[in-house]
Order: C-alpha cells, then sequence, then structure tokens
C-alpha cells in the first residue's frame, strides 16, 4: 500500500516538475546560402553570365536529401518478399548511379547479417555526388551501420564465450562425479 501511494507521489511530482518548466528556446534558424551551381569568373565574365542562380535552385536544395529519405521510407515499409525481390534487380545491374547505390544499401540494411551490413556500408561508402543535406542521412546511416556491425561481433562474441563457458562447467561437473577435484589456478 505505501509502495502505491509513494510511487503515486513520485510521478505526480514529476508530472508538476515537467509542467512547471519552460521549454527551451529555439535558436532562430539559419539562412541557408542558395545553391549556386553556377559560376562567375571574373567581372567581365561577371556581366555576361546570369546574376541570379536558376528559378529550381532553391527547390533543388535540400531535395536530394528528401530524395534519399523517402527512399529510406520505402524500403522500411516493403515485406521482405519485395525487398528480396528489389535487392535482386539492382545486384543484376552492373552500373549503378548514387540513387541506386542508396537503394542497394538501404536495402541490404534491412538484411540481418553483418556481411549485408557491411555490403551496405562499403556501398554508402562508394556514393559520390551527395550534397549536404543527403551528406547527413547518409553519415546517420553509416553509423548506424557500424554499430549494429560492432554489435552483431560483440553478441558473437559473447554468444562464443558462453559456449566455453558451458564446456568448463561440464568438464568440471564431470571432474567432480569423478571424485577427482580440480586444482585452482
Amino acid at each position: 500500500m505505501k509502495l502505491k501511494f509513494l510511487s503515486i507521489a513520485m510521478l505526480s511530482l514529476l508530472l508538476a516538475a515537467c509542467a512547471a518548466t519552460r521549454p527551451p528556446e529555439r535558436a532562430p534558424a539559419r539562412d541557408c546560402p542558395p545553391a549556386n551551381d553556377w559560376l562567375i569568373v571574373d567581372d567581365a565574365a561577371r556581366s555576361a553570365a546570369r546574376t541570379t542562380p536558376p528559378a529550381d535552385a532553391a527547390a533543388r536544395v535540400g531535395s536530394r536529401g528528401a530524395q534519399l529519405l523517402d527512399e529510406l521510407f520505402r524500403v522500411a515499409s516493403l515485406s521482405p518478399e519485395q525487398r528480396r525481390r528489389d535487392l535482386g534487380a539492382l545486384e543484376a545491374q552492373r552500373r549503378l548511379d548514387d540513387t541506386r547505390r542508396f537503394q542497394l544499401a538501404a536495402l541490404l540494411e534491412r538484411e540481418d547479417s553483418i556481411e549485408a551490413l557491411d555490403r551496405s556500408l562499403k556501398t554508402l561508402n562508394s556514393l559520390v555526388e551527395i550534397d549536404v543535406h543527403a551528406q547527413i542521412l547518409v553519415e546517420l546511416m553509416k553509423k548506424s551501420l557500424k554499430a549494429r556491425i560492432e554489435l552483431k561481433q560483440q553478441n558473437a562474441r559473447v554468444h562464443e564465450l558462453q559456449e566455453k563457458l558451458e564446456q568448463i562447467k561440464a568438464l568440471e561437473k564431470s571432474l567432480q562425479q569423478r571424485g577427482v577435484v580440480p586444482k585452482a589456478p
């Protein structure tokens, strides 16, 4: 009864503390410069060249990152059968552009083997023409893949050590049944 009362009191205090604090103020958004995919060489060329970026340049800022994010969501929503089919189709192609490489990396990321995760990481490392916004997504995926690979390797090592421990325990038990007392190292 006391435990129930104490937990309710602590929960209500915690909720009151959360409600009483002000949310942190958001920093003003940084102004992103427009995408300058045009080049002005010198003053003479400046007068001849356009002085404004292309009309679709502002729309393209971050659109590559949005496309890759959409592709990641699409892959996440696929069934295992559809993923295998898409993976087979991409592996059958000889030359892949960066978008197809990203698709391949996203599909391989869904596999459960260390080899597939490693291939996905290598595929992400081979991406060449990615903008700043897409680079952030790719770097996050790389970090995630590295962490998952490391976790799988550690789990495999833990499993191996547990098997060795069980073998040692079985050996110790068989020695005790024989009446031989093992020496402590």
